[in-house]
């Protein structure tokens, strides 16, 4: 069973070397072919003295060749943009999963996170990550033994949250004053639902 799956690997990349080659040349030999038009254009109106027999091969080899040129130069360019789209095609979806994992490693600690106790650590940081994009959470603010109306903000941020705030998990917040909140123009959480004690 593994040797039939790895020959089928085989042949399907060999298929798609064999495309790719294809792909690659047919330009290549649409310019040729143009070339070989427009030089037989040349000796044929260079042998004619008589304008009148010029025409026939100006018209046939001449204008022919011209356009299989200019259609050979379409096929390369095309084939160059549809090589730097799937690049960065692969590169987006590289992109995109990753990005989809560590939204479901989000959602799975948020979900076993039992409400009104702090919530779990964030995942360990992603190891394909390079150093500038791993970020280092900052400890949440320890949540009060009895809800004391006081409120905590990310500075930056919108909302506002109580102190065991699950939005709050691995970023730096510091608490808010009631004055603040109204300068800043915060609202409130739509998950903690806090209510600001004047």
């Amino acid at each position: 069973m593994d040797e039939q799956s790895a020959g089928a690997t085989g042949s399907r990349s060999t298929s798609r070397l064999v495309v790719d080659v294809v792909r690659a040349l047919r330009g290549w030999v649409v310019i040729a072919a143009g070339g070989v038009l427009l030089l037989s254009c040349y000796l044929g109106v260079s042998a004619e003295s008589d304008p009148g027999l010029q025409l026939p091969y100006l018209a046939s080899g001449g204008l022919t060749g011209l356009a299989l040129v200019l259609i050979g130069c379409a096929l390369l360019i095309a084939d160059r943009i549809e090589a730097t789209r799937g690049g960065g095609a692969s590169a987006a979806q590289a992109r995109l999963a990753e990005q989809v994992d560590d939204l479901h490693a989000l959602v799975v600690a948020a979900a076993n996170a039992t409400p009104g106790a702090p919530a779990a650590a964030a995942p360990a940081p992603d190891i394909r990550a390079t150093p500038a994009q791993v970020a280092v959470p900052a400890p949440a603010p320890a949540p009060a033994a009895a809800d004391d109306g006081s409120v905590y903000a990310v500075s930056g941020g919108r909302t506002f949250h109580r102190p065991g705030c699950e939005l709050l998990a691995g970023k730096s917040a510091q608490r808010v004053e009631p004055s603040q909140v109204s300068a800043r123009g915060l609202s409130p959480c739509s998950v903690c639902a806090p209510i600001l004690v004047a």
